[in-house]
């Protein structure tokens, strides 16, 4: 199933937005604010011609669909939840592929492309990918979950966003013409 979306933080040049999105700050806010047990980065590499690649590991507090959760025993339920964001960004495209390793390998995949576009009122984040599940009779309806989840959690990564972009910015000055906002 694919999906497509997209996030503004207002107020903020492109330095600024990806200080604050790879910030310890931010994955500890988001961790809490999703009701995660974890978000931590695992990784980060920059590798042969600037690209960065990092490993977020994500471990979610969530109550799936019945019929899934029966399908998941007690030991192996959280093994199977926890995932790892394996991001790949390339500073010369402002632009990201991410795709989701979890124990489910590839029964279960989240993939995309995200990019950053900086704007005169902030920067966007636009993200498209695509959510399969490989399950007879239950994938879609596991698929149509996931997409569920992923834009929820952008939602709330928009909110802790715009919320630290917006921390110290001096009130009297204008958020608008792609500038930080913040005293210099």
């Amino acid at each position: 199933m694919k999906f497509a979306f997209e996030i503004l933080t207002c107020g903020v040049d492109y330095p600024r937005f990806r200080e604050l999105f790879h910030s310890e700050r931010f994955n500890l806010e988001v961790a809490a604010e999703a009701n995660l047990v974890e978000r931590s980065l695992q990784e980060y590499v920059t590798e042969a011609g600037g690209t960065e690649r990092r490993r977020v590991r994500v471990v979610p507090r969530v109550n799936l669909p019945p019929l899934i959760q029966s399908l998941l025993d007690e030991d192996t339920g959280a093994t199977i939840l926890r995932y790892d964001e394996v991001i790949v960004f390339d500073p010369a495209t402002r632009s990201a592929t991410f795709a989701i390793q979890s124990a489910a390998g590839e029964t279960v995949s989240v993939t995309g492309v995200a990019r950053y576009v900086e704007a005169p009122e902030g920067v966007h984040l636009q993200i498209e990918g695509e959510a399969n599940v490989k399950f007879a009779v239950v994938g879609a309806i596991l698929e149509r979950y996931l997409v569920r989840e992923v834009k929820a959690r952008y939602d709330l990564v928009e909110r802790v966003l715009q919320r630290l972009a917006d921390e110290g910015r001096d009130p009297k000055r204008t958020t608008g013409g792609g500038g930080s906002g913040l005293p210099t």
